[in-house]
């Protein structure tokens, strides 16, 4: 008598990570949306100028649009990757495949019927995670596309713990969490519109001043981190030494990806490297306070900030250009190959090394289409660069310093120090202050109290005196040449002019934007140039190198 089958009952666990995964995606976008709609109501009257608040709207719009644009990229390719995974179950097992969503053999036609979709059967059988993770990492073409999103994520995650940190940006686990769980450029961009969005820093009670916009929903959730983590004081960095020891051990766990594969080890290895640039994030409320320093003005971190972004674009670009090599010599084809033809059966063919260099270059760049897996990872990656490069722009990021950034030895000019130090136009907004005060020594020092009618009287006809005279010296100043001491009392004329004018007219004030510059609102032109660098960088040392060259001169753009 044949041996009869016995069937068990399907495990719901994966079933269950499967719409915890889904139902994640939509709650962690929720929060990271909160995050920014509570930025945007903490961004104070002097950033709504007629100068900034055009740009700022459309350089949201556009890293809005990208972040769409990634999450419906990831979404397609998650589907893709899951019909045909679900055929080569199907294929394997017998089990005939639906022909359509509802019908005869429909998918999700009730009841029990030839091609009805097991969902459940499906995910309990076939370990969905490790075999997208495996396909990227088994080969040396797909890997050296997998590889560029690993270290892309070590380096935005380090800029995502300085400069969050820095603005006092809330919820930073949301942003990086929906890095792991959709793609890299959807929380890259997201972040970036966070960042315009929110003035430097936000202010201790913008929970308060928000809530009655964004109620606040985790007000015990945020006692008990603050019981079990103290805040530290504004302006706490943790030392390099720390950094730089977190970012060895991740880029560890990245050079032993392609060799775990296809091993017991590999999940061990992809979940250690999944969840380290996370200790970035709690590295500044874990260590005690004598474990970093408190810098009293952002200039002061600076050099520190270079430092982790020259060691990240250093082993970054070092494992680019080792899996790049391991790319081209496994696709590489044989010198010699053999045609076969009616007169000579088995002639012999030489392939030229330019031949063979551009199908190895072809079949690298070509696995973008291989695989569901593949090209997903694939198009995070250029979709990140793409993001890269328009933010370099925005921000109008300095070329040295992004050569500074991702170049190890790339030192400062002693005179670039000079010529491109904010001293000039500090002195300049120092004496525009200064020209605005009018104080007038000749004049004996009024007691307390309130001045009478008759003396107030006396002084502004006393200013009118004077700035009328001034007035009629600057014009034969200007009749006859002016020299440079007489330039400046022409200039002193001027400002007593306007702020005559000023005094006497009843307008509404509208902040300068000389008086007070916010951080968050150092928006940009665009420059075309500095994105044409920042996309050289990435084509040149990959993900890893070229988004620290852009990070590391954000980080120094203040």
């Amino acid at each position: 008598m044949a041996p009869v089958p016995l069937e068990t009952s399907p495990s719901y666990i994966p079933t269950a990570v499967v719409g915890a995964h889904i139902f994640s995606i939509v709650y962690l976008s929720l929060v990271a949306g909160r995050t920014i709609y509570r930025s945007y109501l903490a961004l104070p009257p002097s950033s709504a100028t007629r100068h900034r608040e055009p740009l700022r709207r459309g350089y949201v719009q556009t890293f809005s649009i990208l972040s769409l644009i990634s999450l419906i990229t990831a979404g397609f390719f998650g589907v893709k990757f899951g019909v045909l995974s679900y055929r080569v179950w199907a294929t394997e097992r017998g089990v005939e495949l639906p022909e359509s969503l509802f019908g005869d053999k429909g998918a999700f036609r009730a009841g029990e019927h030839p091609g009805r979709f097991h969902l459940v059967r499906w995910l309990n059988d076939t370990p969905l995670y490790r075999d997208s993770l495996e396909i990227v990492a088994e080969k040396a073409r797909h890997f050296w596309w997998g590889q560029q999103v690993n270290l892309g994520l070590i380096s935005w995650s380090t800029y995502l713990a300085l400069e969050g940190q820095r603005r006092k940006i809330s919820n930073l686990w949301a942003f990086l969490a929906l890095a792991q769980l959709v793609n890299l450029s959807y929380a890259q961009n997201l972040f970036f519109v966070a960042v315009l969005l929110t003035p430097v820093p936000l202010p201790q009670n913008v929970r308060e001043l928000t809530r009655a916009s964004v109620p606040v929903t985790s007000s015990r959730y945020s006692r008990l981190l603050e019981r079990i983590f103290p805040s530290k004081q504004d302006g706490f960095l943790p030392k390099s030494a720390l950094y730089v020891s977190l970012l060895l051990i991740s880029f560890s766990t990245v050079f032993l990806i392609p060799y775990a594969a296809n091993t017991t080890a590999f999940v061990n290895v992809s979940c250690i490297s999944g969840f380290l640039p996370f200790s970035f994030l709690l590295l500044p409320y874990v260590i005690p306070a004598g474990w970093g320093v408190v810098a009293s003005n952002p200039h002061d971190s600076h050099s520190n900030y270079t430092t982790l972004f020259r060691v990240i674009s250093a082993i970054s670009a070092g494992l680019h250009l080792k899996s790049t090599a391991l790319g081209l010599f496994h696709n590489t084809p044989e010198s010699t190959y053999y045609r076969h033809s009616l007169l000579q059966p088995f002639k012999e063919k030489h392939r030229s090394v330019l031949g063979r260099g551009s199908t190895a270059i072809g079949r690298v760049f070509g696995a973008m289409s291989e695989h569901p897996a593949v090209g997903s990872v694939a198009w995070d990656v250029v979709l990140t660069g793409i993001s890269l490069g328009i933010w370099a722009a925005v921000r109008g990021l300095d070329a040295r310093e992004m050569l500074r950034s991702s170049i190890p030895f790339h030192a400062k000019r002693p005179s670039e120090g000079l010529v491109n130090s904010d001293f000039g136009g500090i002195k300049t907004k120092t004496e525009k202050a200064i020209s605005k005060i009018d104080v007038s020594t000749d004049e004996p020092r009024r007691g307390p109290g309130r001045p009478e009618k008759t003396e107030t009287s006396k002084n502004s006809a006393k200013q009118d005196r004077r700035i009328s005279s001034t007035i009629r010296g600057r014009k034969g100043l200007a009749e006859k040449g002016a020299s440079p001491s007489d330039k400046g009392i022409q200039k002193r004329a001027n400002s007593l002019t306007y702020s005559g004018e000023a005094k006497a007219s009843d307008d509404e004030y509208t902040p300068s934007e000389d008086d007070e510059v916010i951080e968050g609102d150092d928006d940009a032109d665009g420059n075309l140039e500095t994105a044409a660098l920042a996309w050289g960088l990435l084509s040149i040392g990959g993900l890893g190198s070229g988004s620290a060259a852009v990070y590391g001169a954000e980080a120094t753009l203040r």
